[in-house]
């Protein structure tokens, strides 16, 4: 091999290399903004659905068990807990740390899985694993969806968004007053990123389906699909309100209420006996 040949075949092999370079030091786009981060959420709770808020400062950094993390302000839900987040933009890892419930960061996001791996996570009802369905990207951004789970009560599949909160749980499962959250709208730097099309709104108003005597009842099969059995009292009424606080079944001297009708998600049951009492129960509707 001559001189020349030597230089050419040397030369692609450089460009090949740092090609390989270019490749590995590639970066997720950040979950933050560069100066700001705000997440709009649904919490739905036991007796009431709301939007809660989360206020990130880029610039309020502390450093735990040797993380530098950025201090979560929560707004309206989870007033009273400390919570820190922190990312690597190199695998698109999303972390939180809260003091009160975690000995150990927790993992809320992972944009380096790929169909069929594995993503463990836990709620107030046992730990899931959630296999990965598909991978595509839209807008750009690298989208990562979940198979469904039949016991999970949520109102959406777990969706990963290169750049954007988890959409179910995007601070991930905090055992307080048996509430949920679903991300509404990120924005960064004060300008909208993302709208959750499974809500089509930014904010939900407090409802009024708060009552005086909250007690629970049984109710199977939970998540149902034809019907709902209440058992433990004999129902005058029952009033069936969806995640925005609108009532969409009414149903009068029964027991069994039919949810055929309803789209798939979790419903909220404000049962009223022969005496007037107040009971409230939720159940998952399922297709």
């Amino acid at each position: 091999m001559n001189m020349k040949a030597t230089r050419i075949y040397t030369l692609l092999a450089l460009l090949l290399m740092a090609g390989g370079v270019t490749m590995q030091a590639q970066e997720y786009e950040s979950y933050f903004g560069a100066d700001s981060t705000r997440l709009n959420v649904l919490q739905y709770c036991i007796d009431w659905v709301t939007t809660g808020y989360m206020e990130i400062n880029t610039a309020d950094t502390v450093n735990i068990n040797g993380h530098d993390y950025l201090h979560a302000i929560p707004r309206g839900f989870f007033d009273y807990f400390e919570l820190y987040l922190r990312e690597e933009t190199a695998s698109g890892r999303l972390y939180r740390y809260c003091p009160v419930f975690d000995e150990e960061e927790v993992l809320l996001c992972d944009m380096t899985l790929t169909v069929g791996d594995t993503f463990e996570y836990t709620d107030e009802w046992e730990t899931h694993q959630a296999v990965v369905e598909s991978v595509s990207f839209e807008n750009g951004r690298k989208v990562i969806r979940f198979a469904p789970i039949y016991d999970y009560y949520y109102h959406d599949v777990l969706t990963f968004r290169e750049g954007i909160f988890p959409n179910n749980y995007p601070i991930g499962y905090l055992d307080y007053y048996d509430c949920e959250n679903n991300l509404l709208c990120e924005y960064k730097d004060g300008e909208q990123v993302f709208e959750n099309p499974e809500y089509n709104t930014c904010y939900i108003d407090e409802t009024s389906v708060q009552e005086q005597d909250l007690q629970h009842v049984s109710l199977y099969p939970n998540p149902a699909k034809g019907k709902v059995i209440i058992e433990g009292i004999e129902a005058a009424e029952v009033q069936v309100y969806n995640a925005f606080g609108q009532v969409v079944k009414t149903v009068r001297h029964a027991n069994e209420i039919p949810v055929t009708d309803l789209p798939q998600g979790v419903y909220l049951l404000r049962i009223t006996d022969a005496e007037g009492r107040n009971f409230l129960a939720k159940v998952a509707v399922r297709r």
